[in-house]
């Protein structure tokens, strides 16, 4: 059984319109949420959340998607929680990811890390390795957290600071991508939708798709959650990447648009 179900309930029931009441807040304040997530916040069983779901689809107020839920507004496709939002969807999916993102990196690589929840894990894995790599980054917190590994080497681009993030944009940092050649890019993003990558910002997406260029080994690190409706600007193709890395959530149809597209596929999971 999976990790997120055993959580135990609450020791006194919230009432269904309580429920359903912090079902919506979380969705406003996250925009979309897996049903294991919603669950784990909310504590309560997956048949008492898809009733609760049902019952908000059918008032309007959400949409459901494969395996999760979407609340129901016309600004979804510009819609980008805070990073805190962020970092309390999935963190032990996306520390996973981010260990095996680490390990398959060797001594003597320059590997950029993009911005992001699920690469500022890997950047925590990667400082705890203390490998000998020349680690490349557009986020302030990712180079802070590198930069405790002493046998690391770190450089980041200059640019403007994203308000409300870590992250530097604008066309300083798209220079200073285009001026170098890395063996790996570690990124992230908004969706991934039908084979295609997308995000919520045209700014974001041009400084990925100026890093995916600089790198010969593109590693797209995504947790379950971000395989949703497409959002505003397309970044690339699933078929450019060299490589996804996702939790054992991801939709299947999904799976099988990765695998039909050449890119390998893999699976953080637990030790057994």
């Amino acid at each position: 059984m999976s990790e997120l179900l055993k959580v135990p309930l609450l020791a006194s029931p919230l009432l269904p319109a309580q429920r359903r009441q912090r079902i919506i807040d979380f969705l406003h304040r996250h925009g979309a949420a897996t049903l294991h997530q919603l669950a784990r916040s909310l504590r309560v069983s997956m048949s008492t959340l898809r009733r609760d779901l049902d019952a908000l689809a059918d008032e309007g107020l959400v949409d459901r998607t494969h395996g999760g839920a979407l609340l129901r507004h016309q600004q979804y496709s510009t819609f980008e929680p805070e990073f805190a939002a962020a970092l309390e969807l999935s963190p032990q999916e996306k520390s996973l990811i981010g260990m095996v993102a680490a390990e398959s990196l060797v001594p003597g690589q320059c590997v950029i890390f993009d911005s992001g929840s699920t690469v500022l894990e890997a950047a925590r894995a990667v400082a705890a390795r203390n490998i000998e790599i020349l680690a490349v980054t557009n986020d302030i917190q990712i180079a802070q957290i590198l930069g405790t590994g002493s046998a690391l080497r770190v450089h980041v681009f200059g640019g403007q600071l994203r308000p409300g993030s870590n992250t530097l944009v604008g066309d300083e940092v798209l220079a200073g991508a285009r001026a170098i050649r890395a063996d790996v890019l570690l990124f992230g993003a908004h969706a991934v939708t039908d084979g295609v990558v997308s995000e919520t910002s045209s700014e974001v997406a041009a400084v990925k798709r100026a890093l995916m260029q600089s790198a010969t080994s593109r590693r797209l690190l995504v947790d379950s959650s971000k395989f949703r409706p497409r959002v505003f600007m397309s970044v690339c193709e699933v078929a450019e990447l060299a490589e996804i890395i996702t939790d054992d959530g991801a939709p299947q149809e999904e799976i099988e648009r990765i695998h039909g597209a050449g890119v390998k596929l893999t699976v953080a999971r637990r030790p057994a």
